[in-house]
């Protein structure tokens, strides 16, 4: 019986060796960067050059409120079209202001 327990104690540490060191490694890849921005991030104050520099796509629908604006980005991202959304108030032509949706 002790010749057995001597066996698969080697396996058994080496078995929870690789669980610890694949764990560490999925939290790492699990924890986003600091330098990327989130969908709380400050686009009010950006030109539409620098959106589109930096990799943000304008919507082609307006919304009336910014509401309806951050619903409609919510539903996008957790249906997967775009991983980060954030709403803009811009003024069009005629002199209205509009909500637009900018994704990433």
């Amino acid at each position: 019986m002790k010749s057995r327990a001597f066996r698969l104690a080697p396996a058994v540490a080496a078995l929870t060796a690789g669980l610890l060191l694949a764990g560490a490694s999925g939290a790492a890849v699990a924890t986003p960067s600091e330098n990327s921005p989130s969908a709380s991030s400050d686009t009010a104050n950006k030109s539409d050059n620098e959106l589109a520099r930096a990799g943000w796509q304008v919507r082609s629908k307006w919304y009336h409120d910014q509401g309806c604006c951050y619903e409609a980005g919510n539903l996008g991202q957790h249906y997967g079209d775009w991983h980060e959304y954030d709403c803009k108030r811009k003024q069009d032509n005629h002199g209205h202001r509009w909500w637009w949706l900018y994704t990433k």
